[in-house]
């Protein structure tokens, strides 16, 4: 039901009440009662879950082409990749990725909280992804952008969630303790302005390069 619609259904039951004709159906919200949207720790849930199942698929490595991946409690999402690899400054490797993802009744529980979800239409990521080998260590390091609006259904709930931010992260090749991976989106997710830790669905690295 869309927001442009609600406050014409709000007026109509509100009329009816005032004539006492019909009883009030079990769903009726009163005016001054606010739109159940997502919350804040429901859309970081949302925006979590379904990048963590996109992005770091360790069955279906990043590769240019289309991935079906399915989700844990039933749908799928298609994740369309293009790579071009590039050799930067002083022998440092990288690569630029896009990543189209598109979930179909993609079923996924993050955090207690069991989503159905569809594109609406996508997500895109854009990633610009180089290795550089400062003191003998070689690292990789991330920028880029997820863009895009998904389609969510919560319980009894549903509605629409934009998605607008950027990413950044680094990671050492080989695992070190001393210097864990550090990935964060940062920007707005379902009308909520957030900074999300990202290192489990940047890492690990799934990166051709």
């Amino acid at each position: 039901m869309s927001a442009r619609t609600m406050p014409a259904i709000v007026l109509a039951f509100a009329l009816a009440a005032a004539c006492g004709e019909d009883p009030i159906a079990p769903g009726y919200r009163p005016p001054d009662e606010p739109a159940r949207e997502l919350t804040q720790d429901e859309a970081v849930s949302l925006f979590r879950g379904i990048t963590r199942l996109s992005l770091n698929d360790e069955a279906n490595p990043i590769h240019p082409g289309s991935v079906m991946i399915q989700c844990p409690q039933g749908g799928q999402v298609e994740v369309i990749e293009t790579i071009d690899e590039f050799q930067a400054e002083a022998d440092d490797e990288g690569a630029d990725i896009s990543l189209t993802i598109v979930p179909t009744a993609c079923r996924m529980k993050y955090q207690g909280y069991t989503f159905l979800v569809d594109g609406d239409p996508d997500l895109r990521s854009h990633l610009h992804v180089e290795t550089a080998t400062p003191e003998f260590t070689e690292v990789v390091r991330i920028q880029g952008s997820i863009i895009g609006a998904l389609g969510w259904q919560l319980n009894l709930r549903s509605g629409r969630c934009r998605i607008d931010g950027s990413v950044e992260a680094t990671a050492n090749v080989f695992p070190d303790p001393d210097n864990p991976a550090t990935g964060f989106f940062r920007g707005s997710v379902c009308g909520h302005e957030v900074k999300i830790d990202m290192s489990e669905s940047l890492m690990p690295l799934n990166f051709p390069i």
